[in-house]
């Protein structure tokens, strides 16, 4: 059986099993049976039902090209994003073209993905209007480009701060796993970048990060919404 043949298995049996759930006891007993009677002719599990949900959505890299080291606050923010909606990020930086893969419950991974483009753009901003008015008296371009990173991971904290985390289900967490290791089998760690300076050289830059960053209200787009005009709030929890 190939992939669009499973596909489609899988899809029928998802109308078995909502059928199954009929208030007809007559409809829901047959659809009942006819679902487990093709499951086991096609060694068919519940987590394989499950799983036909899951899937896996692109987003651009936003903060590196091919094959540069990630900086630490963009892994923040992929945390920030993890945490708000119960998707899992994936960075890949070895092709033509670095991007974030996004894992889980297709839904989740579309809003995710969108979400983690538009605050990391708005990252991308910050830490450039950053530089120029925060820094311009600092003589080392390289402490520029630290403190400059050093202000972005504070950003980051401050923006989750405003987030109400998402907690998955034990059930969740071990279908994220298992789509996880049948998608990505040989999955590394990132190579990241930190800011590099010392705690006294970093607490202004951090703490105006901080600052900035809890000014931040993401609103996640419903579906049906123009994804240019996000307005609603209720993935994250919290209001304009």
């Amino acid at each position: 059986m190939n992939d669009e043949q499973k596909k489609k298995l899988l899809e029928r049996l998802k109308k078995l099993m909502a059928l199954s759930r009929s208030a007809n006891e007559h409809e829901a007993a047959s659809a009942l049976e006819k679902a487990q009677s093709l499951m086991r002719e096609f060694s068919i599990t519940e987590d394989d039902l499950d799983l036909a949900d899951y899937g896996t959505t692109e987003s651009p890299a936003v903060f590196i090209k091919s094959l540069q080291r990630l900086p630490i606050y963009a892994g923040m923010l992929c945390s920030v994003i993890e945490s708000a909606f119960g998707a899992s990020a994936v960075w890949d930086t070895d092709g033509r073209e670095a991007k974030v893969i996004w894992i889980g419950p297709q839904s989740k991974t579309e809003i995710a993905a969108y979400s983690f483009t538009v605050l990391a753009r708005l990252l991308q901003k910050k830490r450039s209007e950053y530089k120029f008015v925060a820094l311009m008296r600092e003589s080392s371009p390289g402490k520029r480009e630290t403190r400059a990173d050093t202000y972005c991971e504070g950003w980051v904290m401050g923006v989750r701060s405003n987030i109400m985390p998402y907690q998955p289900s034990e059930k969740e967490k071990r279908l994220s796993d298992l789509f996880t290791r049948q998608k990505f089998p040989s999955l590394g760690k990132a190579d990241m970048r930190g800011a590099g300076l010392s705690a006294g050289e970093s607490s202004d830059a951090y703490s105006d990060g901080i600052s900035e960053g809890r000014k931040t209200r993401l609103q996640a787009g419903m579906k049906g919404e123009k994804r240019s005009q996000i307005k609603e709030t209720r993935y994250l929890g919290f209001g304009a």
